[in-house]
């Protein structure tokens, strides 16, 4: 016999030993789920029209301190619905007209994509679509 065929791939010596108990059927335990009822919420006092906020834009302007590189990584790190190709049209149009609307979304996440791109060094800001 070759020194390949006498070596023993296990722990140990011999046959492989018995690591824990055994598990049983019986031994596990069922979780019980509720649902909670669905509840309406109304709100008075509110017209139709005041609940829906327009859109804003997060603004890109082109700069000579950051690679087309850098911008195109940054955007499509920052931005989760941007892909790569968005992210290269998006900034080549910044390049080239020197200011480009990066993506338009509710208020709250365009101050957070705003504050993210400029925390990566990236020239922005964010206006009220038109």
């Amino acid at each position: 016999m070759t020194s390949l065929a006498k070596r023993s791939y296990g722990v140990g010596p011999g046959p492989p030993r018995d690591i824990g108990p055994r598990h049983s059927w019986q031994d596990v335990r069922t979780m019980t789920t509720t649902k909670a009822k669905n509840r309406e919420e109304t709100r008075t006092g509110e017209k139709a029209s005041e609940a829906i906020e327009p859109p804003w834009n997060v603004v890109l302007h082109n700069d000579w301190h950051n690679t087309i590189n850098r911008v195109v990584w940054r955007l499509w790190r920052t931005i989760p619905d941007m892909t790569m190709k968005r992210a290269t049209r998006v900034t080549w149009e910044a390049h080239t007209k020197s200011r480009t609307v990066a993506k338009s979304c509710h208020k709250e996440l365009a101050e957070l994509y705003e504050e993210r791109l400029r925390a990566n060094g990236l020239t922005v800001f964010i206006e009220p679509t038109r």
